[in-house]
């Protein structure tokens, strides 16, 4: 008598397949479902990573052209129109006073004044109930003042820019906060309020 010669798998072996996937899809699932925020991340970083190269580059400007205080439309940068505050930081377009303070227009005008050309819509905190789907960046600012009496930077007067393009349900989003006093820039996370 012949035995007999088994074609397939065992059940017991079928099961173990099945396991062994089943560990892989709960561990690689998360994975794939956050490259969404991945995208929304990156696309973050790199207009901020912008925003910050145009900063370091304005200043850079600003110093070979030999200036010592504020400049009223410094010709080489970009276009020309881009005003500094007192220390040779970007500040506004329109009218940059006396570099010394700042307002709501002035931190629109330096995102567009550096990022001249980008296809962000921007949106001040103020129009919240208007975030539309064409919203990509709110903005708004701290302080007015500059300086303080001594001369020394007021960590109080900054601009700050929420990216919330692709993510809009106002919880954590990548935010920038530009200080024209000092050209500091910082990158974090912050929940929109």
């Amino acid at each position: 008598m012949k035995g007999v010669v088994s074609k397939g798998f065992t059940l017991i072996e079928l099961v173990v397949v099945i396991i062994i996937l089943a560990i892989l899809a709960v561990i690689a699932l998360p994975k794939f479902i956050n490259l969404g925020q991945d995208a929304h991340d990156s696309a973050a970083k790199g207009v901020f990573g912008a925003f910050r190269s145009g900063v370091t580059m304005y200043h850079s400007c600003w110093a070979a052209s030999g200036a010592s205080a504020r400049v009223e439309e410094l010709a080489c940068y970009g276009d020309g129109t881009l005003d500094s505050s007192f220390t040779g930081y970007p500040l506004s377009t329109t009218n940059g006073g006396d570099g010394t303070t700042l307002n709501l227009d002035k931190c629109r005008e330096v995102w567009q004044g550096l990022l001249e050309g980008d296809e962000y819509v921007l949106r001040y905190l103020g129009q919240a109930d208007d975030f539309g789907k064409d919203t990509d960046i709110v903005y708004y600012y701290a302080g007015v003042e500059l300086y303080k009496d001594d001369g020394s930077v007021n960590n109080f007067g900054y601009c700050f820019y929420d990216y919330i393009s692709d993510n809009r349900s106002k919880v954590e989003h990548w935010e920038l906060k530009y200080w024209p006093g000092n050209g500091k820039t910082e990158i974090v996370r912050a929940k929109q309020s």
